[in-house]
């Protein structure tokens, strides 16, 4: 397995590219590259949102298309690395659970990764989003009954609010800490969630930061408060200049992994829900 050179960035934000790359000036296909990284080399992360990465590479500063770089996730129990997709070969190394690994694709139910600089395969059922237990809540009431589901696992809040998102109905619960510390329901609302080819995050997630818009030269989203990297709860669709919706569908499976809202929805989380409040999507 090939030896990644290692630099001196923090492996907590970097990533590595999946294909010759162009490095750009903005946001924009049309905008000048400022160089082209090769496949397989590794980036600093600054900023991400839904299209976009603005990353350091050889200390030029710029902004690459999502879709090119690897995608993170965590064990969420001890994993064994293997030098092939194959359960009989010799580990190179035991990854304990937690562990941050970037993959670069799959080969069947097997996950090509990054760890500690060491490339190798990991079964992709013992990879999660959040690095939690997939399923680890009873989720007997998710579906049908939001109130009982989060108040039954008894799901903690560093805040007085906690978010759910229902990936299958498409609607978004906004509840806030009452009597006896249960959650009782403020909000419900339709949202747009990812497609297939980009699906939106599944776990247990922490409010961590918002911007007030971000987009290309082709859109733009407003009041956007990050879930998690590039995954947002934000606005529907607004032209590039953000005067007037161009897409206004909720209740689909349609967006690149953020979670669309109504304007004033999306506004409302933006303006009250504080920063480390807890997200629940499945």
């Amino acid at each position: 397995m090939r030896k990644h050179k290692r630099q001196q960035v923090q492996d907590e934000n970097i990533k590595y590219t999946l294909a010759n790359l162009n490095l750009r000036d903005a946001k924009s296909t049309e905008a000048k590259v400022l160089t082209v990284i090769p496949s397989g080399s590794k980036v600093q992360v600054v900023d991400a949102e839904e299209d976009w990465y603005e990353v350091i590479y050889n200390g030029i500063q710029g902004y690459v298309y999502n879709q090119y770089l690897s995608k993170t996730k965590y064990t969420w129990t001890n994993a064994a690395l293997r030098p092939f997709a194959d359960a009989t070969t010799n580990p190179i190394e035991e990854l304990p659970p937690k562990s941050k690994v970037q993959v670069l694709g799959t080969v069947g139910d097997w996950s090509r990764v990054i760890y500690n600089d060491q490339e190798g395969y990991i079964f992709s059922v013992l990879l999660s989003d959040d690095g939690n237990q997939p399923y680890e809540y009873d989720f007997q009431y998710f579906n049908t009954d939001m109130v009982r589901f989060v108040n039954d696992n008894n799901i903690k809040s560093p805040t007085n609010n906690l978010i759910t998102t229902n990936l299958q109905n498409r609607l978004t619960y906004i509840f806030v800490k009452g009597e006896n510390n249960n959650w009782e329901l403020l909000y419900e609302w339709s949202c747009t969630v990812g497609k297939p080819s980009t699906p939106t995050i599944i776990g247990t997630f922490y409010v961590s930061g918002r911007k007030p818009y971000f987009g290309t030269d082709n859109y733009r989203v407003k009041y956007a408060t990050r879930i998690k990297g590039s995954y947002y709860y934000h606005s529907i669709l607004f032209n590039a200049a953000g005067t007037e919706i161009i897409n206004d569908t909720l209740g689909e499976a349609l967006s690149h992994g953020c979670i669309r809202l109504a304007v004033e929805n999306a506004q409302w989380i933006y303006d009250n829900v504080l920063d480390a409040t807890a997200i629940v999507i499945f």
